[in-house]
This record gives structure tokens, C-alpha cells and sequence, in this order.
């Protein structure tokens, strides 16, 4: 063979193994058009866009972009695999954006894995995963309800004790009004459970003085949370023991 046809020849090898790696954006983007394509679509046609956009996230995992786009890309595709009950290459997505460098998107994928962890029973895993979005540096609005997971975790797994300083810290220390909250809650309802009825009222005291000035905004904020605060499972629950213990006390008379 001639020295210029050989030479043609591993150039055009070298052209057709050289394939451009996608960035992520635009690995982003073609995701993005598939789940469009899976809107009003029968069902072997949404399922196939859907595994379309699966593959377009995957191939932005490990594409040519931040951090937080590769986390998005992990967390879009586990959240279409859970949408179509592929629970197991859900919970790996998740997996997956969690461990990436601290952002908005892997502290999605933590919250994300953890919940759907803890729904199956799986409380170790659930709790591993849960730790990647309560380290030091993590905003409060993903630290904050990951702290609140982990402390059901571990009240079920008997570490009362942890789950209560959980609760306490997010309670007292929070910064989002809704979570603190929810923790001030289950602080309470446990020491409700351990009988301690003048602890689990003081936690309800607790709770409306320190959620008083948000409570009071003329805000969508403070609105809902005045309208949580007249629901309190635990004053519904500490009222309800005031109430037994007084019949069974009229009783023993």
C-alpha cells in the first residue's frame, strides 16, 4: 500500500475513534427533551423516553462540567428510575450525586437516597447517606431536615438519647421556622412517651415563644407556620394524656 493511501487510512481510524466527550450542559439539555417527550404519551413511549433521559443524565454524570451539574445529572435521572419503581438504580443515582463535592444538588441526592433508605428500613445506609448533608458548611435548609431524619432514625434503631440531642440542636439552634418545628415536635412527643408530660409541655412552651415573631409575620411563611402551630400533634397529645390521667385518677377515687 502506497505511504500517502496508509496514511489516509489511520487518519480516518484515528477520526472515527475520536469521538468529542458531551459536556454536561449538553448532556443536561438533551435529558431535559426527553422528559418532555414522555408528556401525554402512551405507555411504551414514555417509558422509553424516560430510559432516553436516564442515559442523557448518566452520560452528564460523568461529562465535562461542575460539580453541582454532574450532581444534577445524578439526581434527575435517580428521580425519573424512582418515578418508574427502579428502586435500586434510583437509590444508585442518589449514591452517586451525594459522594460528589459539597453543592445544592448533592445535598438533593442525600436527602433524596436518605428518604427513600429510611422507607425501606434500610436505617444504616439511610443513615450513611444522610451524613453527606449535615457536614460542617452545608446550608441549613438541607442540613436542617437531614438532622430531623436522622434523629427518627436512630430513635428507631433505640438511640433515644442521640435523637432527642438531634432534635434539641435543630429545635433551638435551627434557622428554618417549618423544620425547627417538626423537631421541636418529636422532641417533645418523646419525652411525651417516656411519661415525662412536664417536659413535653415545656418543649411546647419552648416552641411558641421561640417561633413567636415568625409566626406572627403577615407573610405566606408565618401563615403557615400559625396554621402548624394550631395543629401541634404534641399539644393534641398532651392534651389527650392530661385527659386519661385525670379519668383514671377520678377512677382511683
Amino acid at each position: 500500500m502506497a505511504l500517502s493511501a496508509c496514511l489516509a487510512l489511520a487518519l480516518a481510524l484515528l477520526g472515527a475513534s475520536f469521538v468529542p466527550e458531551e459536556s454536561t450542559l449538553e448532556a443536561i439539555v438533551r435529558g431535559r427533551a426527553f422528559k418532555w417527550e414522555m408528556r401525554s404519551q402512551p405507555p411504551f413511549r414514555r417509558e422509553a423516553a424516560r430510559m432516553g433521559a436516564v442515559r442523557a443524565f448518566r452520560a452528564g454524570w460523568s461529562g465535562v462540567g461542575t460539580s453541582d451539574q454532574r450532581a444534577l445529572c445524578a439526581f434527575r435521572a435517580g428521580e425519573l428510575l424512582r418515578a418508574g419503581d427502579l428502586d435500586e438504580g434510583a437509590l444508585a443515582e442518589f449514591a452517586s450525586g451525594a459522594a460528589l463535592r459539597s453543592s445544592p444538588w448533592s445535598h438533593r441526592s442525600a436527602l433524596a437516597g436518605g428518604k427513600m433508605l429510611a422507607d425501606r428500613g434500610r436505617r444504616a445506609e439511610a443513615l450513611r447517606i444522610l451524613k453527606l448533608a449535615s457536614k460542617e458548611g452545608v446550608p441549613s435548609r438541607f442540613a436542617e431536615p437531614a438532622a430531623l431524619m436522622r434523629g427518627v432514625l436512630l430513635a428507631e434503631m433505640g438511640r433515644r438519647d442521640s435523637a432527642a440531642e438531634l432534635w434539641r440542636e435543630v429545635a433551638i439552634d435551627g434557622l428554618t421556622p417549618l423544620v425547627r418545628l417538626e423537631a421541636f415536635e418529636l422532641w417533645g412527643q418523646q419525652l411525651l412517651e417516656d411519661g415525662d408530660i412536664e417536659g413535653a409541655a415545656g418543649v411546647l412552651h419552648l416552641c411558641r415563644e421561640r417561633l413567636s415573631a415568625v409566626s406572627c409575620e403577615a407573610t405566606e411563611r408565618g401563615e403557615e407556620l400559625r396554621a402548624r402551630l394550631m395543629c401541634s400533634r404534641l399539644a393534641t397529645a398532651i392534651r389527650g394524656e392530661v385527659l386519661l390521667r385525670r379519668g383514671s385518677a377520678d377512677q382511683g377515687e
